[in-house]
C-alpha cells in the first residue's frame, strides 16, 4: 500500500512537471516568435535600404549606375546579411560579396510566389533559391516599386543554421531554468509534504499505541497556526485524555462493583458455611437466614441498578410517557419511607403549594427518582429530618428533596452523580449502598430532557431539585 506521503508527493511532482513543461513551452514559443519577428524586422530594414538606393539612383528619370554600384558597395561593407538584387525578369544586377553561386548578369531560373512578388507583395522563403546559397536560408523577397510598378526584387537572407542556433540557445536557457525550477520544486515539495504528513504519521503511530490499551500517548503540537492539522492533533490529545480518564473510571467501577459484590457474597458464604459446620445452633437459623435474605436483596438491588443503567446507555429503556399527579407519587414514597425515618428518630414530611400538580413523564421512573433521593436523604440524616416539596414555576413543576444531614464538600458535589461513586464519609455509614442510586436519578431525569441541581454544604445538609413538564 502506498503511503500518504508517496501519493501526495507524486501528485505535487506531476503537477509541478506538467506546469513547468507548459510554462516552458509557452515561454519558448514566445521567445521563438519574438526572435523571428526581430529577424524579420532587421531583414526588412536592410531590404528597404537597398530598395531606397535603387530608387535614389534615378536622377531626372535616368538611372545612375555608378552611383548605385558605389552605394551598394558601401552598404555591403556594413551589412550583416547576404543579399542580391534582380530586375523584374530575375536577372542579377547587384549582389553582396558572400554570394557563392551567382554573379551579376546571371539569371535566376525560378522564385517561389514570383507572380505575387511582381504584384508588389513581400514574401518570406525558408530554403534556397536556384541553389544560389550553399545552405538553407531564411529569405526576404522585397519588391522595389518605381513609377507604380515593380522594377527590381531585393533578396535579403540569413542562414537557417544561425536562426536555429539562436533558437536552440533559447531552448537551452529555458531548459536550464526548467531543470532548476524542478530541482528547487522537488526539494520544496519534499520538505512541505514531509512537514504536512509528519503529524499524520504521528497520529497513526499514536492511534496504534492507543489501540493496544495505552492511553497516555500525546501528539506534540509544534506551532500555533490553528490550522486543521493542529486542531486535529489537539482533538486527538483530548480524545486520548478522555479515553485515559474513562479507562481509569472503568477500572474504578469494576473495582467498586467487585467490592460491592464480594461483601454480601462473603457474608452469605460465611453464614452458610457456619450453619453447615454446626457452628451456629439451629435455634439461631432464622436470624441468620434473615441476614442472608437481606444480603440477597442487596445483590438483587445492585444487579437491577446496573441493568437499569445499561438499558439507558443502550437506549433500550424507552419512556412510557403518561399524565399523573406528582403529589400522589411523592405521598406514596413518603408513606413507604416513614418507618425508616421513625426508626432514626427524624421527621419526613411533604410540602406543596397545590393539592394536585399534573405532570407528563414516566410515572414509574419518576417514582424511582423520588425514592432514591428520599432513601439517600434518610440514610445520611441523623438529626432533623427530610422535606419533600413541590412547586410550580415558569411553566414547570419543581420537586425538591432537602435534608439536614451530613452534606457534601465541593469536590464530592462534582462527582456525586457518577456511577459507583461514594463520598468518603458515606463508606463507613452505608456499607449496603451501591453508589448507583444518584447515577440512576440523573439518567432518568436526563431521559425526560429535564435538569437536576444540587445545593449542599458540609455539615448542614443537601437539597436536590429536579424539574418536570406540566400537563
Amino acid at each position: 500500500m502506498r503511503s500518504a506521503f508517496g501519493r501526495t508527493f507524486s501528485y505535487y511532482i506531476i503537477v509541478l512537471l506538467v506546469s513547468s513543461f507548459l510554462l516552458s513551452l509557452g515561454f519558448t514559443e514566445i521567445f521563438r516568435g519574438y526572435f523571428y519577428s526581430d529577424q524579420k524586422n532587421d531583414l526588412l530594414n536592410q531590404a528597404m535600404k537597398i530598395s531606397d538606393i535603387y530608387t535614389q539612383s534615378y536622377k531626372n528619370g535616368v538611372f545612375d549606375e555608378a552611383y548605385f554600384e558605389n552605394e551598394i558597395t558601401i552598404l555591403d561593407k556594413y551589412m550583416d546579411y547576404s543579399f542580391f538584387m534582380t530586375d523584374r525578369d530575375l536577372n542579377v544586377i547587384a549582389e553582396s560579396k558572400d554570394i557563392l553561386n551567382t554573379t551579376v548578369g546571371n539569371k535566376i531560373s525560378s522564385v517561389p510566389s514570383y507572380e505575387n512578388i511582381l504584384e508588389g507583395k513581400v514574401k518570406w522563403i525558408e530554403g534556397n533559391i536556384d541553389n544560389i546559397y550553399s545552405h538553407s536560408r531564411y529569405i526576404l523577397c522585397y519588391p522595389t516599386m518605381y513609377d507604380n510598378k515593380v522594377e527590381t526584387i531585393v533578396f535579403v537572407s540569413v542562414p537557417m543554421s544561425e536562426l536555429i542556433a539562436n533558437i536552440n540557445r533559447i531552448y537551452i536557457i529555458v531548459a536550464f531554468f526548467l531543470l532548476l525550477a524542478v530541482i528547487l520544486g522537488f526539494v520544496t515539495i519534499h520538505w512541505t509534504v514531509s512537514e504536512f504528513v509528519k503529524p499524520i504519521r504521528e497520529l497513526n503511530s499514536a492511534a496504534k499505541y492507543i489501540s493496544k490499551g495505552n492511553f497516555d500517548e500525546k501528539i506534540e503540537i509544534r506551532n500555533n497556526t490553528n490550522d486543521e492539522l493542529s486542531e486535529l492533533c489537539y482533538t486527538f490529545n483530548k480524545m486520548a485524555e478522555n479515553l485515559d480518564s474513562l479507562e481509569k473510571r472503568r477500572r474504578e467501577i469494576i473495582s467498586n462493583i467487585s467490592h460491592d459484590l464480594r461483601s454480601p457474597i462473603t457474608s452469605i458464604r460465611g453464614f452458610l458455611q457456619a450453619m453447615l459446620d454446626g457452628t451456629i445452633s439451629e435455634d439461631k437459623y432464622k436470624h441468620y437466614m434473615e441476614i442472608i435474605y437481606k444480603e440477597t436483596e442487596r445483590l438483587q438491588t445492585l444487579s437491577d441498578n446496573i441493568l437499569d443503567l445499561t438499558k439507558l446507555d443502550n437506549s433500550v429503556n424507552a419512556l412510557n410517557i403518561t399524565e399523573f399527579d406528582i403529589n400522589f407519587v411523592i405521598n406514596e414514597v413518603i408513606n413507604l419511607m416513614k418507618v425508616r425515618a421513625y426508626e432514626k428518630n427524624i421527621y419526613l414530611k411533604m410540602i406543596t403549594e397545590r393539592e394536585v400538580i399534573n405532570v407528563k413523564g414516566d410515572a414509574e421512573k419518576i417514582r424511582r427518582v423520588i425514592n432514591n433521593l428520599v432513601d439517600n436523604a434518610v440514610k445520611f440524616t441523623d438529626r432533623g429530618g427530610v422535606t419533600v416539596s413541590s412547586v410550580v414555576k415558569n411553566g414547570k413543576a419543581y420537586i425538591s428533596v432537602e435534608d439536614t444531614g451530613i452534606g457534601l464538600s465541593e469536590d464530592e458535589q462534582t462527582r456525586v452523580f457518577e456511577r459507583l461513586y461514594k463520598a468518603d464519609a458515606s463508606r463507613g455509614m452505608d456499607k449496603a449502598g451501591s453508589g448507583l442510586g444518584l447515577a440512576i436519578v440523573k439518567e432518568f431525569v436526563k431521559a425526560h430532557k429535564q435538569t437536576i441541581e444540587l445545593e449542599s454544604e458540609k455539615g448542614i445538609g443537601s437539597k436536590f431539585t429536579f424539574t418536570l413538564d406540566l400537563v
